[in-house]
């Protein structure tokens, strides 16, 4: 046998490669000299073909879609209901088909198809609608324009042009015309006033009452 090598005085042992090592590094290899040249080739057409494909790019277009300011500043609520007590405590809720945020003024909502229902004194209700309408809720006023009709728990109903509503102290008022009817019978006017959530009703200017004569039960 033959002595290993000396060096300085001491024994150097040769290191052999790792089996499992030696063939990855080698897999390695061969993937490279596949990958590399195919990675040169793609690089090189790349570049011969920048130029249509830059072209092509400055020629394309997307259509953004438009945003309308005026639309953003549009807020809309659908199914809109607003509630409150007024200065008796006694609750009213306003509800609305739609209700759109003003935007030149904090406190003043449009309404479409409003709605507005009030509780008496007496623990009836009253019942205001109409075609639009405008809601200020801070001051709790609502007026109302269009096919304004009024009902009450009684059976009364009345009919204007136009009216204005202030929830908190439960009055409203109106100088349309007004056409009215219920059990007592049949009622015009130039005007109206409401007071007490319904339990009192005022017809001013000149007025005509119609009233329906009632049979006295026989005993």
């Amino acid at each position: 046998m033959t002595a290993p090598p000396e060096t300085f005085g001491r024994t150097v042992t040769p290191v052999r490669p790792l089996p499992g090592l030696s063939r990855g590094y080698s897999r390695f290899v061969n993937l490279a000299k596949r990958i590399l040249p195919a990675a040169a080739i793609a690089l090189l057409l790349l570049l011969a073909a920048w130029p249509r494909i830059e072209d092509a790019i400055e020629h394309v277009h997307i259509a953004l879609p438009h945003l309308d300011l005026r639309e953003a500043k549009d807020l809309r609520m659908v199914n809109a209901r607003y509630s409150g007590i007024d200065k008796l405590n006694r609750p009213y809720v306003i509800t609305a088909e739609v209700a759109r945020q003003n935007p030149k003024a904090d406190d003043l909502v449009s309404l479409e198809g409003p709605k507005g229902d009030l509780t008496t004194a007496n623990g009836g209700w009253f019942e205001v609608t109409a075609y639009t309408g405008l809601y200020q809720p801070q001051t709790q006023l609502l007026d109302l324009f269009g096919a304004v009709q009024l009902y009450q728990d009684k059976g009364n109903e009345f009919h204007t042009d136009s009216a204005h509503v202030n929830m908190e102290a439960g009055t409203a008022e109106g100088e349309d015309p007004v056409d009215g009817q219920g059990p007592f019978g049949h009622i015009t006017s130039e005007g109206f006033r409401m007071l007490d959530n319904g339990d009192t009703i005022i017809f001013t200017g000149k007025s005509h009452l119609f009233l329906r004569q009632h049979n006295k039960e026989q005993k």
